[in-house]
């Protein structure tokens, strides 16, 4: 009985022992496989480290702050064409772009539009031929700086150039900055106001009477904008602006522009807009309200 406890005592240190001799090798083959994946796949450690206010791993206490600032991209680009044939052959082309750009507390809006027309005309000899009827184009850039985390109130930077080689200007641009404030808000609509000081010059176009002529003025700017949604597919803008010259005699601009946006699928609508355009002080020849109705398919980015 005895040499049959021994036997098994003996067989039992003898697996034991075989058993921990394996799993050293398996711990060492691993080690090894891991070094070898590591040595081919080196992690990327990070720059920086995003705090809380739990106390950061150790091996991140060194790194600076990661800037998680939100930063977004949005907008609508804008394309209308027309083609009539008969007795007075034209072409109408119209190309407009809303573009925003949102980080912080900063949002910046960059407005583009080109507009021409094109239509059939006789000369002295009797001849068809294409002129230019209409052409304009312009461009205009705004910044808002929020004062607050979600508040209402913020700053604004503003400046735009547009050339009508048909209103009597070769060009007119302008810059302001003041003060603005979102009046109201609700999950369907909005409304802002703003108003401040600014600068603007007016190259007058050439006719038979003067040369080239360029006026430059002290503006005060102000504009609104109103935009409401219906039904998730139809949205209505109205937007307001006046560059206004304190000084008599001063031409003076104002702009009004209504638009309706249906959407047809979920990146493409259908927009009806009427822009309405007026300068104070124009040539006798030239009219001082100018019209514009439009039809454009419109692409959301």
């Amino acid at each position: 009985m005895k040499n049959i406890l021994l036997l098994s005592l003996f067989t039992g240190v003898t697996f034991s022992a075989i058993a921990q001799d394996e799993s050293s090798v398996q711990s060492s083959n691993a080690e090894a496989i891991d070094a070898i994946v590591s040595s081919l796949y080196e992690e990327d450690k990070p720059d920086c480290y995003h705090f809380t206010d739990e106390v950061p791993p150790e091996e991140f206490i060194g790194f600076p702050e990661c800037d998680i600032t939100p930063s977004s991209i949005s907008g609508a680009v804008e394309v209308g064409a027309f083609f009539n044939t008969g007795d007075n052959d034209y072409a109408i082309g119209i190309v407009k772009s809303d573009l925003n750009h949102e980080v912080g507390k900063m949002r910046t809006n960059w407005k583009m539009e080109f507009f021409g027309r094109k239509s059939e005309s006789e000369d002295e000899d009797g001849e068809k031929r294409y002129e230019t009827t209409d052409q304009k184009w312009g461009s205009s850039l705004q910044s808002n700086y929020t004062l607050e985390e979600g508040g209402k109130n913020y700053l604004f930077g503003y400046g735009s150039y547009k050339t009508d080689r048909f209103n009597g200007f070769d060009y007119q641009a302008s810059t302001a900055a003041g003060w603005g404030r979102r009046w109201y808000e609700s999950d369907t609509a909005f409304f802002d106001a703003e108003v401040g000081p600014g600068f603007k010059v007016d190259e007058i176009a050439e006719t038979d009477d003067h040369n080239n002529e360029t006026e430059k003025a002290i503006i005060i700017r102000a504009a609104a904008t109103y935009e409401r949604s219906f039904f998730d597919t139809m949205q209505f803008k109205q937007v307001l602006s006046a560059e206004y010259t304190p000084k008599s005699g001063e031409n003076s601009k104002y702009r009004s522009e209504s638009s309706i946006t249906t959407k047809l699928i979920e990146s493409l609508a259908l927009k009806f807009a009427f822009s309405v355009d007026h300068n104070t002080e124009v040539e006798d020849d030239i009219s001082n309200t100018r019209t514009e109705t439009s039809l454009t398919l419109v692409y959301s980015i």
